[in-house]
Parts: C-alpha cells; sequence; structure tokens
C-alpha cells in the first residue's frame, strides 16, 4: 500500500529559530505499511540525498492506530540496493543520531554510492513479547549529485 502522508513538525527550537519561522514546517514523506506496522521514511538533507556524502535515514514506526514501535523492542535491519545499478546492495549500519534522545527516531547514517535510484527494504520482527508482527517496509529515493 502505498501513501503519502503530510507530517506536521513542531519541534521545540531556540528563541532565535522561532522568531524567523511563525508557522510550522511541513514536509510531505513517503508511508508504506505491512501487516500492522507503519513507517514514515525522512533522509537527510531535505529528501534528497547526494551521492558520495552521508544522509541520515529515519524511519518512524507505529502499531495500526498510531502508537510508536520504539526501535529497542524490534530487531530492525536495513537493506539498501540500488535500482540503477543491481551491483550495489548492502546493509545499513546501526549509528544513532542525538535526535533519539528528543524525538524517540533511531537514525541510520547511509553513505549513497553512485547518482540513481534506490531501494531501502526495512525487515522487522518484535523482541521478546512485543504484540506486533513481522514486517518488510519498502521505500524508494533518487540520489543526486
Amino acid at each position: 500500500m502505498f501513501e503519502v502522508a503530510a507530517i506536521l513538525l513542531n519541534l521545540n527550537l531556540d528563541n532565535s529559530y522561532s522568531e524567523r519561522v511563525s508557522s510550522p514546517v511541513l514536509i510531505a514523506h513517503e508511508v508504506r505499511t505491512s501487516n500492522s506496522v507503519g513507517g514514515t521514511i525522512h533522509i537527510e538533507p531535505n529528501d534528497r540525498p547526494i551521492a558520495g556524502q552521508k544522509s541520515r535515514v529515519w524511519i518512524a514506526l507505529t502499531r495500526r492506530g498510531g502508537e510508536i514501535i520504539p526501535y529497542e523492542k524490534c530487531n530492525c535491519r536495513l537493506e539498501v540496493r540500488s535500482l540503477t545499478n543491481k551491483n550495489i546492495k548492502f546493509t545499513a549500519s546501526k549509528s544513532a543520531s542525538i535526535l533519539d534522545r528528543y524525538l524517540g527516531l533511531p537514525s541510520i547514517e547511509v553513505t549513497f554510492p553512485q547518482v540513481g535510484r534506490y531501494e531501502l527494504q526495512l525487515n522487522g520482527q518484535p523482541k521478546g513479547d512485543e504484540d506486533f508482527s513481522e514486517f518488510e517496509l519498502i521505500f524508494t529515493t533518487n540520489v543526486g549529485k
């Protein structure tokens, strides 16, 4: 299932920033669902990754109904493969960002090696006695220069 969701970000930013910007930031992101799990992706910078440069990838996970699934309760693995060059495929390393502490959303650092279209596949299953189903979420992104 494919949906485009508009997510309203109301971040607690310092006063100098909030004085310059009076309205909330509205960003469109891709949402995917698998079984009873939904995922919303954001890639820095500005959902436009650049080949050869490090990008941060956040995927917010939720149960049906909107309850957040914390990553510490999920065995997750992110695979990245090029749809342009079939020889490029790798598993992204786990690397948490400082934003984890504020938003509860871990990020993974990814360096896309070449310009082209990429597929990001997040597979997950619950740890312990968590009550969500195994899932597979597939997102695509275009990587530029």
